[in-house]
């Protein structure tokens, strides 16, 4: 946290001397405004932060004998139905998971589950991590 702080300042520092820097020989005076550099530091250290809380449509959870195999059955029925949707399949012992979908607010994740449930009518929306890479590729 000290090192992005010390760092964000040092970016404050050199965007206010290349701000001062005239090529017309005018001189120009460069104020900071209230907590301008406190607002830089909280801003590199949130973006410093590798996922965010969201939600994801859980649209398959189960610890059957068979549940693997129907597990790997839900993911290629959502991908063929909706390819453009990521899917996650997990294990966390004893039950296998497929969840789909990185949503940022509830009301995304039920716009989302209202598509899904009709193929999927044990669909439910579940809070998750989601990682900020994913939401990056998301809206590229």
């Amino acid at each position: 946290l000290v090192a992005s702080m010390t760092l964000s300042a040092q970016n404050i520092d050199h965007f206010r001397r290349s701000l001062a820097q005239s090529e017309g020989g005018a001189t120009v005076v460069v104020r900071e405004h209230g907590d301008a550099s406190s607002a830089v530091a909280s801003a590199t250290v949130q973006s410093q932060r590798s996922n965010v809380r969201g939600y994801r449509i859980g649209i398959f959870y189960d610890n059957s004998q068979d549940a693997r195999v129907r597990a790997a059955e839900a993911e290629q029925m959502f991908r063929a139905s909706f390819p453009s949707i990521p899917v996650y399949k997990d294990y966390r012992n004893p039950y296998f998971i497929v969840t789909v979908g990185n949503c940022l607010t509830q009301e995304e994740a039920t716009i989302l589950w209202g598509r899904v449930k009709s193929l999927f009518p044990k669909a439910h929306i579940t809070r998750t991590d989601i990682l900020i890479d994913a939401l990056v590729r998301k809206n590229e």
